[in-house]
């Protein structure tokens, strides 16, 4: 299984690209350990994930070719 993971704002220039694709993983607590040991640096900053466009907490499970944002903190006005 794999899933797409793209990255926003000042995220994208910690992980140095905007989209990865991820094997193995099932759910977004084991997505955010694997993308923390991949690029260490994302533990300094907040941020939030969604999935298809859906806003999500780490016990979501993932499935095949899901598209993951990783997104920093913003707000609107």
């Amino acid at each position: 299984m794999q899933v797409n993971v793209i990255f926003f704002g000042v995220l994208s220039d910690v992980v140095g690209k905007n989209m990865l694709t991820i094997q193995d993983t099932d759910n977004m607590a084991d997505l955010k350990s694997k993308l923390i040991i991949s690029y260490p640096d994302l533990k300094d900053y907040t941020f939030r994930m969604a999935v298809n466009q859906q806003m999500v907490e780490d016990n979501h499970l993932l499935f095949d070719n899901d598209l993951v944002a990783v997104m920093p903190p913003f707000a609107g006005g």
